[in-house]
């Protein structure tokens, strides 16, 4: 992931728009933490707070990290189409510095060791292509077994039956390629802005539409690695602040340095498939 420079990230304090009280979540105990979201945050931010992001997911293909994931449920991993591999899969949970040690310490706090759970069932859309930029880039992963969840392993916000508020600057965190072309070890944040579709149109001569998100920044950018990932703002729900999951990271840039702009698809437009597949294919 290109980093932004004396950046902070920012936060949407907004309201969901619900519709006679009838908005829920998908999962009650999302995005919640019984600590500080800042714990060991690094000024600057320019790594990620070290218990900020539990719902973060490193997906592997044949042992090696190939993109990001977020976690919506204790079974399931919403991803990128684009990021599912016919080939032997698992996914990371818990990770925070992708080394192999008993136990992270790295920010002055102590997590437990990341844990791998294998992949059971592999779901893409079924309008995705193979073009690059394609719409309907939209992906689920379910575990072979449930996942517990803690100060470090919890899911992110999907809601349903309500419309999202329109949102400005997002949050986009992933373990993807640097400025030095190295991928990073430790889980790096950045803050990304919307920006009309006409612009991707235009930087990527290509198409787009509501099915995904245009987003811009001059000092950052995602990269090779962060596909995947979570596009995410935090709103206020019942009076507390949530991060609640926007998009999914598509495509970017080739070489990850010119313009910053990026695409990512919108995942209120695909609530309904995601419910439909987690209801279908849930454990018995």
């Amino acid at each position: 992931m290109q980093r932004f420079k004396g950046v902070f990230a920012v936060l949407a304090c907004l309201f969901l728009g619900t519709e006679n009280g009838s908005a829920f979540l998908l999962e009650r105990e999302c995005g919640k933490s019984n600590r500080s979201e800042n714990y060991g945050l690094i000024g600057g931010g320019q790594y990620a707070g070290i218990l900020s992001n539990p719902w973060m997911v490193l997906i592997i293909v044949r042992g090696s990290p190939v993109c990001g994931g977020s976690l919506i449920t204790s079974g399931f991993v919403l991803t990128a189409a684009h990021c599912i591999s016919p080939f032997y899969t698992t996914v990371r949970l818990g990770d925070y510095l992708t080394v192999d040690s008993e136990d992270d310490c790295s920010r002055g706090v102590c997590i437990p060791r990341a844990y791998i759970k294998n992949v059971d069932m592999k779901l893409t859309h079924a309008n995705f292509g193979t073009a690059p930029y394609s719409r309907y880039d939209i992906g689920l992963l379910r575990m072979a077994d449930v996942v517990m969840f803690s100060d470090y392993v919890r899911p992110i916000c999907l809601l349903l039956n309500a419309k999202m508020e329109d949102v400005l600057q997002f949050n986009v965190t992933g373990w993807g390629r640097r400025e030095d072309g190295d991928m990073s070890r430790v889980l790096q944040k950045a803050t990304l802005s919307r920006i009309n579709s006409s612009y991707c149109e235009s930087h990527f001569n290509t198409k787009t539409d509501q099915t995904q998100i245009c987003t811009d920044s001059y000092s950052s950018e995602t990269c090779d690695g962060d596909s995947g990932g979570p596009l995410s703002a935090e709103v206020l729900y019942e009076g507390q602040l949530r991060p609640f999951l926007y998009g999914v990271v598509s495509s970017g840039s080739q070489n990850c340095t010119t313009g910053g702009v990026d695409v990512h698809t919108n995942v209120e437009k695909f609530m309904d498939w995601i419910v439909s597949a987690v209801n279908r294919y849930s454990y018995n």
